[in-house]
């Protein structure tokens, strides 16, 4: 069954003994130079391994090199070992920039991991087209696939996909009509909060009122208190890990019992880890899909093996990049190490099956096209409700 990991710590997300462990075998598998030794092919990744957006970083992160273990395993890619190159984008859009060119300058690759992030994936967007290396980036943000960039694919659901849903989603789980919105102010939760927003005037209905924060704010209640003055009976929550995790336990504290319908950042372990069951009742939200037993053997297995690797649940997210590494190990089988036609393979993909899910790229390059629409238990657990679109 999804949801919240069972041996999960209360509070904070690592301890620092954590971070330092993490941040060492980080250190240990960044770039060592333009030499390779001849008996691997190398792909690369720029991952925010560090800072203020590692909680999720660190998912893909772990779920990248498991990925490089088990094609390794397997075989690796002919006679050769396959080797991800990583680089730290900590939480700065320069330093992904100048990661992923460090990268390139540095190595002759044919493919190259950017971050889930869609603030770093635009600042970086111009250095992929200059570079002509294919990529897979999972920011939601549409205004990375209006850039129209041919060597760059989404390994996740756009945004505009979850705004549907969650459009869709007040109707469908919440039966409300005066949602608020409650957001994030940056690409992401802007754009999102957009896109929702004119999501619910297609269905007829009008949100009260609108409350931006920043993703580092600590007290959110003005925002929250604002929404219910306005006469919201629901509230459209879109966050990160910290920020979400303040929001639900403050919205308890102020003894408010309206329901919330989120992005995916809440069904995140490294969100859940930082609220007690209690808090998230009445909770709902959009999921790029669900992982366990229910889903698929090869899910549960991920998941087990994950969980025993690194002492935490994966989630979709990292479920996503350990798909993408298959992908891209397939294409290096098939078609080798030249970017050109691995960024052919990647245009063509169509029916690949991945651990929770099956991709195909559509014409905007991203290969995810459906979400899950999930509920919260009073103990904390999520279950999926229903995909959106349904399938037929």
């Amino acid at each position: 069954m999804p949801g919240m990991p069972t041996n999960q710590k209360k509070g904070t997300i690592m301890t620092s003994r954590r971070e330092f462990l993490i941040a060492a075998a980080a250190a240990a598998c960044l770039t060592a130079g333009p030499a390779r030794a001849q008996s691997e092919i190398t792909v690369g990744a720029v991952v925010p391994i560090t800072g203020a957006f590692a909680p999720s970083g660190i998912q893909y992160y772990n779920s990248l090199r498991m990925a490089e273990e088990d094609i390794n395993a397997a075989g690796g890619i002919g006679d050769k070992k396959f080797k991800i190159l990583f680089e730290d984008t900590q939480a700065s859009n320069p330093t992904a920039v100048n990661a992923f060119v460090k990268l390139v300058k540095q190595n002759s690759l044919p493919f190259i991991f950017l971050s889930s992030l869609s603030t770093q994936n635009l600042a970086t967007e111009p250095e992929v087209l200059k570079a002509k290396v294919p990529t897979f980036y999972g920011g939601g943000s549409v205004a990375v696939q209006e850039r129209k960039n041919p060597y760059m694919f989404r390994l996740r659901p756009p945004d505009s996909l979850a705004a549907e849903a969650l459009a869709a989603g007040v109707k469908l789980l919440l039966n409300k009509s005066k949602p608020g919105i409650l957001y994030t102010q940056d690409d992401y939760g802007l754009g999102l909060a957009n896109m929702v927003d004119a999501g619910l005037i297609k269905v007829g209905i009008t949100p009260v009122g609108r409350e931006a924060f920043s993703p580092r704010d600590n007290d959110f209640s003005a925002q929250i208190l604002s929404l219910k003055n306005k006469g919201a009976d629901s509230i459209l929550c879109f966050t990160y890990n910290r920020d979400g995790a303040l929001i639900l336990k403050q919205r308890l504290s102020l003894g408010l019992d309206l329901p919330f319908l989120c992005g995916s950042a809440m069904v995140a372990p490294s969100t859940l880890q930082l609220v007690e069951p209690a808090e998230t009742e009445n909770l709902f939200a959009v999921a790029d899909t669900v992982l366990g037993e229910a889903i698929s053997p090869a899910s549960a297995d991920f998941v087990k093996r994950y969980t025993a690797k690194y002492g935490f649940a994966p989630d979709p997210y990292g479920a996503a990049y350990y798909d993408g590494a298959m992908i891209v190990a397939d294409a290096l089988r098939k078609v080798g190490p030249d970017p050109e036609k691995v960024r052919g393979y990647l245009a063509a993909l169509k029916d690949y099956k991945g651990l929770a899910r099956t991709y195909s790229t559509d014409e905007a390059q991203n290969l995810a096209n459906d979400v899950v629409l999930v509920k919260f238990s009073k103990g904390g657990v999520y279950t999926a409700v229903t995909r959106y679109p349904a399938k037929p």
